[in-house]
């Protein structure tokens, strides 16, 4: 909120989706903790990290994740901005989720180490799903990042464990840049391929 006002007093005006054909394509499931170590429970430690991979602020009221036991967690209102992140987990208490701090904390929401996340918007419209299984790379304390935001969700070489720790000793990059992120020419050319043989 203070953010949205001190742009207010001098005069910026900020390009913000509600949910629509904008949003539709540009927030992702960028990265998730299957599996924690550090925290005081497992079921504690879990989080997602969403992207924004638009050029806009984009508001997350009404958008939703749902996993493979139909458990569903409902975002308020919050604008996630332009190349910036949203971390949900299942704790906000520091001192018993690993060490670190989300943006939102959910209740009655499991992330398995095999199963499905599905990200919708307010019109309960699929934006971004992902189904993995032992053939991804989760692990135990260690998150699953995607390699590039740009690159196919539903494939596992897209994806790889964290290699930076944070908060309490775990592995991962909530709120920050992957860990694993790369960006060349003969990456993104393959990430092409594969997207347009599936």
């Amino acid at each position: 909120m203070t953010i949205l006002i001190s742009l207010a007093l001098l005069g910026t005006t900020l390009p913000v989706s509600d949910g629509g054909p904008l949003a539709s394509v540009d927030i992702i499931l960028n990265e998730f903790m299957a599996e924690p170590l550090a925290s005081s429970s497992e079921e504690l430690g879990e989080w997602i990290e969403l992207y924004n991979r638009s050029g806009g602020w984009i508001n997350l009221s009404g958008w939703s994740i749902e996993n493979e036991l139909g458990q569903t967690v409902t975002f308020p209102t919050y604008l996630i901005p332009p190349e910036g992140f949203f971390v949900l987990a299942a704790c906000s208490d520091i001192s018993m989720n690993g060490g670190l701090s989300p943006d939102y904390s959910y209740n009655c929401f499991r992330i398995q180490n095999t199963g499905r996340l599905i990200l919708r918007n307010p019109s309960k419209t699929v934006i971004d799903e992902l189904v993995y299984d032992r053939n991804w790379p989760v692990s135990t304390g260690s998150s699953c990042e995607r390699i590039n935001p740009g690159w196919v969700t539903s494939l596992p070489s897209t994806w790889a464990r964290a290699t930076e720790t944070y908060g309490e000793g775990d592995y991962g990059t909530p709120g920050q840049m992957n860990s694993v992120y790369e960006n060349s020419f003969a990456q993104n050319s393959w990430a092409f391929i594969k997207a347009f043989v599936q």
